[in-house]
């Protein structure tokens, strides 16, 4: 049994803490009501203690409330916590809800029962967690977001209601307006805020407090009800049919550019701490976003072009290079060729060659540029590996033996079918026998090979030339690179031109290499299936 020395200090420990602890009797009016309770209700002790607890309780929970807690008081249960998840609602004497944690217990018996309930303030928890939630969302909104226009769109979106009754986002680049994002929660006025800003964009040189953060490029809180941030606010009178109660306004910054100027608004009331710190963090991580999107544009604005300008000039110039390959195919023609001086064979025979190669650099621009926009058109069908492989090496034979070079192929009889378009599996392996008797010494074995691997025909192309340094191995089917062991000659397409065949065909393709020790190349291709043929 406790002494009262001690049972006063357990009543002054439970009178001075934090939580809220009220305790009331079987009536259920107050006969407790700590100095926590005091903070986190607004009511004195004095004014409490012999009122009922519903007092503290939203109005739409009294109706159930004493029911409930003398059904808990009749349970066999003699603690536990209240609401769901152990969360409930409280009322504070200025009329506004909290969100809180809390816990019932109850002691005595029928007639002289006495209960305690034990209440913790969690809004700020509460609010923690929805700034954390609401910036996750954000993120997922923004990454996902392609094109500066539709960026501007989202965070505008993203910020009404959550944040704020309205959301102007003006967009700039240097002094030169772009355009503006508006969210509303009257739907037809953001229409009509919209369509006023883009007809009369705010000058940057006047007293708007968008102006003044254009010129500033810092933020504006207008926040309070001083005479200067009302006259602020009026100049804003467009966004609400009086004038907004409060506005925060931050400017877009990204690598020390300003990118915009976002704006947000509410009708009444004001914006507290949590919410400022939204809005910073939504412009910071806008800006950011806006400034990807931007540079995504440009980017997709310079393939574009660039792909024009190579149709443009790769059908330009085929036009003169047929030209050229059919009067130097007539000069060289057996009737022809009879008359013609020696010397003039030779020169005529270096500038077909010269058009040969103009030719398959123009068909080498065209297919790395729908490689890269995903538009290289394959047709594959049910072929015979064996006859493909034949097929294809028959013509690069005479290349190789050119070179003093060896062409070999080793593959099983029993090859299955393939899935493959032949004039692109043709072209992939041109290029790949091409490279290795570029890069292998006269005299020396290129060695072809096709095997079945795990529900694949792979095929590989080797070499004992120079071989590549790792380096060299990472970038080899990099479009327009050349090794330092090549002599420069075409465009170093080959490869990519490659890769992007047997990728467009669901293959695989990779490399080994050893310097001073040649190199293989391996690539695969689907097996076909009944289906197919």
């Amino acid at each position: 049994m406790t002494d009262p020395i001690t049972n006063s200090l357990l009543a002054g420990v439970v009178t001075i803490s934090a939580d809220a602890i009220v305790c009331v009797d079987e009536a259920q009016n107050i006969i407790f009501f700590n100095e926590g309770a005091e903070k986190i209700f607004g009511y004195s002790a004095q004014e409490m203690v012999g009122q009922k607890l519903e007092l503290l309780l939203p109005n739409r929970f009294r109706p159930t409330h004493a029911g409930q807690v003398h059904a808990f008081g009749e349970s066999n249960t003699h603690a536990r916590k209240m609401g769901e998840r152990g969360q409930i609602s409280g009322l504070r004497k200025n009329g506004e809800e909290f969100p809180a944690e809390a816990a019932i217990s109850h002691v005595g018996e029928n007639g002289s029962r006495v209960y305690s309930a034990v209440l913790r303030d969690v809004t700020e928890r509460r609010k923690a967690h929805e700034a954390q939630s609401f910036l996750a969302v954000a993120g997922e909104t923004l990454v996902s977001s392609v094109g500066a226009d539709e960026t501007l769109r989202n965070v505008a979106r993203l910020s009404v209601p959550r944040l704020a009754d309205a959301c102007v986002i003006h967009s700039y680049h240097g002094e030169t307006f772009k355009g503006v994002a508006v969210a509303h929660i009257n739907p037809q006025r953001a229409m009509l805020i919209e369509r006023a800003r883009i007809e009369h964009p705010i000058d940057y040189t006047g007293d708007h407090p968008v102006a003044r953060v254009i010129r500033s490029r810092a933020p504006l809180y207008l926040t309070d009800s001083s005479e200067e941030t009302q006259a602020l606010l009026s100049r804003s009178s467009d966004i609400f049919a009086d004038r907004p109660s409060a506005a925060i306004i931050l400017p877009l910054l990204a690598r020390d550019q300003l990118l915009g100027v976002i704006g947000f608004y509410r009708e009444k009331g004001s914006f507290d701490d949590t919410e400022v710190f939204l809005a910073t963090e939504v412009a910071r991580r806008a800006a950011i976003a806006l400034d990807n999107a931007r540079l995504h544009d440009q980017v997709r604005t310079g393939i574009r072009a660039r792909d024009d300008m190579i149709g443009i000039v790769s059908h330009d110039l085929r036009n003169p290079v047929n030209a050229v390959k059919m009067l130097i195919g007539v000069m060289l023609s057996r009737e022809r060729a009879e008359q013609l001086a020696p010397d003039m064979i030779e020169y005529a025979t270096i500038i077909r060659q010269a058009a040969e190669q103009m030719d398959a650099l123009i068909r080498d621009l065209l297919d790395v540029t729908r490689v890269e926009a995903g538009r290289l058109a394959v047709d594959p069908r049910p072929v015979n590996t064996e006859e493909m492989l034949s097929d294809a090496l028959r013509t690069l034979a005479p290349v190789a033996q050119a070179k003093g070079l060896r062409l070999k192929l080793s593959a099983p009889d029993d090859l299955p079918l393939v899935k493959a378009d032949i004039e692109r599996i043709r072209q992939a392996l041109s290029n790949l026998v091409g490279n290795a008797i570029k890069f292998s010494a006269p005299g020396g074995e290129i060695d072809v090979r096709a095997a079945v691997l795990n529900g694949d025909v792979v095929f590989s192309v080797g070499d004992k030339g120079r071989g590549m340094t790792p380096q060299e191995l990472a970038n080899a089917f990099d479009r327009f690179w050349q090794s330092s062991r090549t002599d420069r000659q075409g465009a170093g397409l080959g490869l990519a031109i490659t890769k992007g065949i047997i990728e467009a065909h669901e293959g695989r393709i990779w490399a080994t290499s050893t310097p001073n020790d040649g190199s293989t190349f391996f690539f695969t291709l689907p097996i076909a299936r009944e289906q197919d043929a």
